[in-house]
């Protein structure tokens, strides 16, 4: 239910959704609780009429009586919840009501798909539950709810998820959670904030298991391991992967992926940001033939897809040959591990400067069975498929690189400035500059060698570009002549370029920040996240396309495979030219 303040000091009323009993500061005058419409809700009023009535105690006892009930409330579970809801622009009320009496939070899960995960135990349970909830009422771009495939409203997209843990084979469904109960519901809509004749948020929520551990980006965060580390943990993850997940359910791909995983999940997705932010998302921004992104001269988004579609032979090298069963989100967010002691032996060992043979035995201890990697959050959205039935281009789990090397973690936790400028028949211009010192940059060192014209360095790697072709070597056996991995996918890297500018390009929507009162603020500034998000996938796609037309030649010190329209193709073995 709303509540609102009819301000003396403005003609215009303002309404605030509050969801419960109002407690009121009024700071130099006194406001009557009579002028104070809070429905329902019980109003108490405490005047602050001068700075002494702060700095001083028994000034005023109405004050003095506040903040010792305050003191006495913010319990750890209270703070908790209090600043999960500062963080996601709620109230502490909103999350509360997805808790029930006698279920103790014990933390929350930390994502960027605008769902909302607690960690709580019920009564006469030992045990720690997770309370997965996506709902409308928690997101903040303007979802069809009707719609299917790519464009699945967030909420439908948690029926799909919980059905997809639920119907996993027993050779993989060790390295997920499992899920216990599944609601749907429909939620009234306070009446000021229901349009077009709608009265009711849809919304799903489903409880699973509890996996003990550290997400890796968290752990990233905290740790700020060498990118060594870091390599041979992506190394085992993609490893399970390929080995465990993607061998299931392995069917010859049917066509047409192109177009409706990737291609139209972009027009779709952009289109929903338009609507939701239009002047961030204006058509200053997305449909001009070229962008401009720290100071490089990019195609933007339209130009991308229209130079893809307009040469078959492009599609033809994009268009996977195989799908599998997917994980769908392998963002590292979505990565625990049960044990962190191999990785930060291994820290400890190269920061020490140890002899190399102790720290080549540290990296080699960490595998995926040590560390007790899970996945967490699937997808659930695959090629015409979705939740128990899913199966999609495997390259899409290739994404803990866009953690790193695509700065996601930076972005997401909002650790860089943006400067930008658009206008009426001119080019867009975008400055992402990222806080210097921060603990992602410290942790996978990125130098953006491929925006700048740099070049790896493997014999002496600085950061985690340098550790791209050795890891993607061990995973697909790149320096093997006879590699299955390449037999099987011969143009994967610049399919996995490709596949990470669309995941980028597509995903603004994701990361809109809607104020407390649920409106949104359509400013550059404000909506900076989803706008950084943007031009990151606008950079990959056209270093895709860039290898696709022959002028890149290499990517991260892997060398570009040979392509059968262009004139220097040659009949070689495809698996030699992987090594750069």
């Amino acid at each position: 239910m709303p509540s609102s303040a009819d301000s003396t000091t403005d003609a215009r009323v303002r309404r605030i959704h509050l969801n419960g009993n109002c407690q009121i500061l009024s700071l130099g005058s006194a406001l009557d609780p009579t002028q104070v419409n809070a429905g329902p809700y019980q109003t108490n009023v405490i005047s602050v009429l001068s700075p002494t009535d702060i700095w001083k105690k028994r000034v005023n006892p109405a004050l003095d009586e506040f903040e010792e009930r305050s003191t006495l409330t913010l319990t750890d579970e209270n703070e908790k919840v209090l600043r999960h809801a500062q963080g996601r622009r709620l109230l502490s009320s909103t999350v509360y009501a997805y808790v029930n009496i006698g279920e103790p939070i014990v933390g929350f899960g930390k994502g960027g798909s605008e769902s909302m995960t607690i960690f709580l135990k019920k009564e006469r349970e030992d045990r720690i539950t997770v309370r997965k909830i996506l709902s409308e009422a928690l997101t903040t771009a303007n979802w069809n709810p009707e719609g299917e495939g790519v464009m699945l409203p967030p909420f439908a997209k948690a029926k799909k998820q919980a059905e997809f843990l639920q119907a996993l084979p027993d050779s993989v469904r060790r390295n997920f959670p499992e899920v216990f109960d599944v609601v749907e519901r429909d939620i009234p809509i306070p009446p000021h904030l229901q349009k077009n004749g709608k009265t009711t948020y849809k919304e799903v929520i489903y409880e699973m298991s509890y996996v003990a551990g550290e997400e890796v980006s968290r752990f990233v965060e905290k740790y700020s391991p060498p990118p060594a580390v870091i390599a041979r943990l992506y190394e085992e993850i993609f490893r399970v992967l390929n080995q465990n997940v993607h061998s299931v359910n392995r069917v010859p791909a049917p066509g047409e992926t192109l177009g409706i995983s990737y291609f139209k999940k972009i027009e779709d997705r952009l289109a929903l940001c338009r609507r939701t932010a239009p002047r961030t998302f204006s058509p200053e921004l997305l449909d001009t033939e070229r962008i401009v992104i720290n100071g490089v001269s990019y195609l933007n988004s339209s130009a991308l897809l229209r130079r893809f579609r307009e040469h078959p032979e492009y599609l033809k090298v994009l268009e996977p040959r195989f799908h599998s069963l997917v994980m769908g989100d392998t963002n590292t967010e979505n990565i625990k591990m049960a044990d962190t002691e191999p990785l930060l032996r291994a820290q400890r060992l190269i920061e020490a400067g140890a002899p190399q043979a102790e720290v080549d035995a540290a990296l080699a201890a960490i595998t995926a069975e040590s560390l007790g990697i899970k996945f967490l959050d699937p997808r659930a959205i695959g090629f015409k498929s979705d939740g128990r039935d899913t199966r999609d281009d495997p390259m899409y789990d290739n994404k803990p690189w866009h953690n790193s090397v695509g700065h996601y973690d930076e972005i997401h936790y909002e650790q860089f400035r943006l400067q930008i400028r658009t206008g009426h028949g001119t080019t867009p211009s975008v400055d992402i500059e990222f806080n210097e010192g921060n603990a992602y940059q410290r942790a996978y060192r990125v130098r953006d060698v491929t925006a700048e014209g740099g070049t790896t360095d493997q014999a002496a790697p600085q950061g985690m570009e340098d550790y791209f072709a050795p890891v993607m070597t061990a995973v697909y056996g790149l320096d093997d002549p006879e590699s299955q991995n390449v037999k099987d996918d011969p143009y994967w890297l610049i399919r996995l370029v490709f596949m990470m500018g669309t995941h980028f390009t597509a995903m603004p929507p994701f990361h809109f920040q809607a104020e407390l009162d649920g409106t949104l603020t359509d400013t550059y500034q404000t909506q900076r996240r989803p706008v950084a998000i943007y031009c990151e996938g606008v950079k990959w796609l056209n270093w895709a396309l860039e290898m696709l037309e022959g002028e890149r030649t290499e990517f991260l010190g892997v060398r570009a495979p040979l392509l059968p329209y262009l004139p220097e193709a040659r009949p070689d073995n495809a698996a030699a030219t992987w090594a750069a």
